[in-house]
């Protein structure tokens, strides 16, 4: 919760996304402390997720700062214009984080709250502030989402200059990672196959 209204505070998109990042690893403490099946390999499974995640927010981070050396969110309005295909991804990789269904995000976070639910050694404070922490996500991805890249173009001229959409090894980096992301939410059991034997064990 702390890391989220930090998040929504900041100015600077890196450090936006790095708050977000600290929020998101709240999940993985939810799981854990449920000491359940079900909060176990959400755990894991968010931990996996997030580094997958993750890496295409601060990849998505450093394009923008490769071509124009700045990351104040200000300085960037109606961006989808000049960057379609760079825009796309940057909505993949923030809704992904969300947890909107259909994407790994939604997997990791689902369980580990269903997880503490389930738990009889966890209040239920825990994952109900966890369900508040989502919504604070929301918030600020999708303030900072519409605040960049929709609307009228308002940048500064030098940077109008700068702007060019991704290149082809940009595009191959982000499409993995957007596949990746998209594959493991329809078919999780990819990771939870590997974690059963384990978890079992743990919880004897």
């Amino acid at each position: 919760i702390y890391a989220g209204f930090n998040a929504l505070a900041q100015t600077d998109l890196k450090k936006l996304i790095a708050f977000s990042s600290v929020s998101h690893m709240g999940f993985v403490l939810i799981g854990f402390s449920a000491l359940n099946a079900e909060g176990f390999n959400g755990a894991v499974f968010q931990m996996f997720s997030h580094g997958i995640l993750s890496a295409m927010l601060f990849i998505l981070v450093g394009v923008l700062y490769d071509r124009t050396k700045n990351r104040e969110i200000k300085n960037y309005k109606g961006i989808v214009q000049l960057m379609p295909v760079f825009s796309v991804f940057a909505g993949i990789g923030f809704f992904a984080s969300m947890g909107l269904p259909g994407f790994s995000g939604f997997i990791g976070e689902f369980f580990t709250l269903f997880g503490g639910f389930q738990s009889s050694s966890l209040p239920k404070i825990i994952p109900v502030l966890g369900v508040f922490g989502i919504l604070i996500s929301a918030v600020y991805f999708l303030w900072t989402y519409q605040k960049m890249f929709f609307g009228n173009l308002q940048i500064s001229p030098s940077f109008e200059e700068k702007l060019k959409d991704l290149n082809l090894l940009e595009i191959v980096i982000l499409g993995s990672i957007s596949i990746l992301a998209v594959f493991y939410g329809f078919f999780p059991n990819y990771i939870f196959k590997y974690l059963d034997t384990s978890i079992n064990y743990i919880l004897k």
